[in-house]
């Protein structure tokens, strides 16, 4: 699929679209992630419907999103893929004139001016996702409650970690440890 095609669906027209709700679907497959650049995101599968409600100055779009990503473990740098099931809303309000900063105080209320030909919703999408990766990507542990990272990664992070603790330290910094705040 080619970039213009991939950002096609992502675009909602307003333009002569009665008042009503409308259905849309998209998909954020390899293609899309490697277009937007998501650097944590190196493949995945999420279908998004989109719901649009119509008013005559106001656009609701309800976005759920289902399926998965495939992300790098911050612990061992292995793949993993992670479940993705969330909604996210967009509330576009439709102005005669669009005053400078006006978009500024809120991502999810965005101000257009009402002679919008079409929303463009791919930031949005790109935005929703990444914001709904968790703070840190890991692989999970077993029933025995052990990492199922890369045993080798996790052999030589144990290693380094122990060889930290066994520096020497500087016995001027030793003495602050025993200030007492209060």
């Amino acid at each position: 699929m080619e970039e213009k095609e991939i950002r096609e669906q992502f675009k909602l027209r307003l333009s002569g679209v009665e008042d009503g709700t409308y259905c849309y679907s998209a998909n954020c497959d390899k293609a899309f992630f490697e277009l937007a650049e998501i650097s944590d995101v190196r493949d995945g599968k999420l279908d998004l419907r989109i719901e649009m409600h119509k008013t005559e100055k106001l656009v609701s779009v309800d976005c759920q999103f289902k399926g998965f990503v495939i992300a790098p473990c911050d612990r061992c740098l292995l793949p993993v893929t992670l479940p993705m099931d969330f909604e996210q809303r967009l509330i576009v309000k439709l102005v005669p004139t669009v005053e400078e900063g006006e978009n500024d105080d809120d991502d999810d209320i965005w101000v257009l001016d009402e002679n919008t030909y079409e929303l463009d919703l791919f930031q949005f999408v790109y935005e929703s996702i990444f914001l709904a990766l968790p703070m840190q990507i890991l692989h999970p542990d077993d029933e025995n409650g052990k990492s199922t990272c890369d045993p080798a990664v996790l052999a030589k992070l144990q290693e380094l970690s122990k060889k930290e603790n066994d520096q020497e330290t500087d016995p001027r910094w030793d003495a602050l440890k025993n200030l007492k705040l209060d």
